[in-house]
């Protein structure tokens, strides 16, 4: 019964509906990351890629936290539980996003978090191979306008849930009979 409670009592407040935990630190982060990459230096780059590649983790984790709340009121009042996230690294959260509720914009950003991971994973584990300045930005613009594009692509997905909670919300009546029935 607790189980069924706490989802009424999360769907009822849309202040604890998933979200960042500190989305004004983020947002500063995203703008030291824009300093950083405009600064055209490999310091620079470096801090704005891993930053970049940190905020796409930190998307993910809202996504699958909206994903299993959104599941959470679609089998109601079946129990189903959230998934364990915070220790995961970005490869395996990709993989608990791929395993949740997918439409055209959440498998696009997908796609471009696993190219932003690879081009991660290039640039850190080949940043010894003698890189150039020039080599280093060839190789970053191209994270940059993905990172751009997955912030674009999070904030739509992100819109679409809470529409979705909002109907649910509206009908939470509903819901509750299914709780006063058992």
């Amino acid at each position: 019964m607790k189980y069924k409670i706490d989802v009424l009592n999360k769907l009822r407040d849309s202040d604890n509906w998933p979200a960042f935990d500190r989305p004004d630190f983020l947002e500063k982060l995203n703008d030291v990351a824009d300093d950083a990459f405009t600064q055209k230096t490999i310091e620079g780059y470096l801090a704005a890629l891993l930053i970049y590649h940190q905020l796409c983790e930190e998307m993910m984790k809202v996504l699958i936290q909206c994903s299993s709340f959104l599941i959470q009121c679609s089998v109601f009042p079946h129990e189903i539980k959230s998934k364990k996230i915070n220790r995961l690294m970005f490869g395996q959260i990709i993989n608990e996003l791929e395993q949740g509720v997918l439409d055209t914009y959440t498998k696009q950003f997908i796609e471009k978090s696993k190219k932003l991971n690879s081009i991660r994973i290039k640039m850190v584990h080949k940043l010894t191979d003698k890189p150039s300045l020039n080599s280093i930005e060839r190789q970053i613009k191209p994270a940059k306008k993905l990172f751009d594009e997955s912030y674009k692509l999070f904030d739509d997905i992100y819109d679409d849930y809470r529409v979705a909670f909002s109907h649910y919300k509206k009908n939470i009546e509903d819901l509750e009979e299914l709780v006063d029935e058992e």
